[in-house]
């Protein structure tokens, strides 16, 4: 089932050529949840001033809307604030607000990504069976295939054997 779309109304609402959609779009996906969350949003108030327009075009609408978005928030995120008459105080606070709260999500989005306390938990409960293995002659790399196939549980050796050297000293 093929659907037609009416890219004109793509063309005029966005107004940027493709590269540039697709850079905005890989933008987003860089961005933490809370982010892209934002400019969901912000595609959605943005929606309710060109729904009336093109009223045969909802799809087309909603798609160029998060293009619009996505726009806004890269360009306030690269936006320099510098001290000059073109600014009013409340657009600068405001502005600063912003990419103070965007801070905090990439922080945080940073600190999720670096390696959980639950790998370290979920090793432990397999000390016993490691130390069996090691007992054994079991090479550390040997260790982690053997968890990865048999226990489901996918982990660095290097990361084994740094657990090792903690927990045996």
């Amino acid at each position: 089932m093929s659907t037609k779309y009416n890219t004109q109304i793509v063309e005029a609402i966005c107004r940027l050529p493709e590269q540039d959609v697709s850079r905005l779009f890989r933008w987003h996906a860089r961005q933490p949840i809370e982010i892209q969350i934002e400019a969901h949003k912000l595609a959605s108030d943005l929606y309710y001033q060109f729904k009336e327009k093109y009223p045969g075009g909802k799809n087309e609408v909603r798609y160029s809307v998060f293009v619009l978005a996505l726009k806004k928030m890269e360009h306030l995120d690269r936006v320099l604030i510098n001290k000059n008459t073109d600014h009013d105080l409340e657009k600068i606070r405001k502005i600063a607000e912003m990419k103070a709260d965007r801070f905090l999500a990439r922080k945080k989005a940073k600190q999720k990504k670096q390696r959980s306390a639950g790998k370290k938990d979920k090793l432990i409960a397999h000390w016993d069976e490691i130390q069996m293995l090691r007992g054994k002659g079991f090479s550390f790399r040997l260790i982690a295939e053997f968890l990865r196939t048999h226990r489901y549980f996918a982990i660095s050796w290097t990361y084994i054997a740094k657990i090792w050297k903690e927990l045996e000293k």
